[in-house]
């Protein structure tokens, strides 16, 4: 009777360890970092901005760029698929354009429309891979 209740418990502690190691994460995301350049120069500063484009692709995320680094940890990161590409970053010269509000000066946007608001830019994340990006913006 001893021995049956032994091995009773050590087969009820190996399935519940068994069970506890499975992966949370139903969206199977992945890590994704990168560099940014900016007229042949890392951009010291902004924000990145991927959006779902394509297959795979469910769910949107972003990270702050600085001195042309940027990096989303995989507990944050995306599932597969492929991403449209939005980079943004104020002018740091002072430069200010305006806009409808009570504060009606806005910094102006310095990176050029088409690796911004008509972004045309994706990147495609892979299961398992580094997806470490290098963007160059003219």
């Amino acid at each position: 009777m001893i021995k049956n209740r032994w091995l009773l418990c050590l087969t009820l502690c190996l399935c519940t360890s068994w069970l506890g190691c499975g992966s949370d994460d139903t969206l199977n995301r992945q890590a994704v970092s990168g560099t940014v350049q900016f007229e042949g120069e890392p951009l010291n500063h902004g924000s990145i901005s991927l959006e779902p484009a394509g297959e795979g692709a469910t769910i949107a995320g972003g990270a702050t760029i600085e001195d042309g680094n940027f990096a989303i940890p995989a507990e944050r990161g995306l599932p597969p698929g492929k991403y449209q590409v939005r980079v943004s970053s104020a002018d740091d010269t002072g430069k200010t354009v305006e806009v409808p509000g009570e504060s009606n000066k806005l910094a102006a946007e310095r990176i050029p429309p088409e690796w911004n608001s008509n972004s045309q830019q994706t990147l495609q994340v892979e299961d398992g891979a580094e997806n470490h990006f290098d963007l160059k913006i003219p």
